[in-house]
């Protein structure tokens, strides 16, 4: 090994916060804040390669596999792409999930950027919980679009009361909906996925990375 070319990551060579973001959690391989509109931000560094059976030149199978880790999670998977971002090769995308706040039944939405290497990975999270009124933006979009209402699959279900239905919104699957398309978020600014979505791309135009770092083999899967 020749000493003067070893790279040891580091957290900080991957700078995007702001100044006037509130730290949360400050350790050696994992950062986290609060945004100025409240919403969480956090970086982990991990030590190994990413654990996954494929690698950034197949965006087909990066789509299957976060498909279907999503569902098994309860939630769905909204976009997800390739990208290269301050010349290094990323996976970013976008998720949402039920409210985690037990009885609400908001939508919690997550942005990532996972930077896979040949030996280590960094993974950014952006965090964005729905609050006040829920489904407004549903709403909103449902009125412009008006589509075709749904011919019913089966026989209606007859409700005893409010508390069953709002049970039954809590165990319905979560699905991508038209509202959640991005051309909707310069409308819905302050939505939570509006915001997730304009964090990432505040990420892609702002962050800051060691020349070292994007030097380092990306990750490539051997089979």
């Amino acid at each position: 090994m020749n000493i003067f070319n070893f790279y040891k990551p580091k957290i900080s060579d991957v700078l995007f916060h702001k100044d006037n973001w509130e730290c949360s959690d400050n350790f050696e391989n994992d950062q986290s804040w609060y945004t100025d509109m409240r919403d969480a931000a956090r970086i982990r560094l991990f030590g190994s390669p990413a654990p996954w059976d494929f690698d950034l030149r197949n965006e087909k199978a990066a789509r299957a596999f976060f498909e279907a880790q999503s569902q098994s999670l309860g939630g769905a998977l909204v976009d997800i792409a390739v990208e290269l971002i301050a010349g290094v090769e990323c996976l970013v995308g976008v998720f949402k999930y039920k409210s985690p706040v037990p009885d609400h039944l908001g939508m919690y939405y997550v942005g990532i950027v996972w930077m896979p290497f040949e030996k280590f990975a960094f993974q950014v999270n952006f965090e964005s919980l729905e609050q006040g009124t829920t489904g407004a933006r549903e709403a909103m979009v449902a009125m412009l679009v008006k589509p075709e209402p749904p011919k019913p699959d089966q026989e209606p279900v007859m409700l005893a009361s409010m508390d069953e239905f709002f049970a039954r919104l809590r165990q319905a699957a979560i699905r991508v909906l038209p509202s959640d398309d991005k051309k909707y978020d310069e409308m819905l600014p302050n939505h939570p996925l509006s915001k997730v979505r304009a964090l990432l791309e505040y990420f892609r135009q702002n962050v800051k990375l060691d020349k070292k770092l994007v030097k380092q083999k990306a990750y490539r899967f051997s089979g």
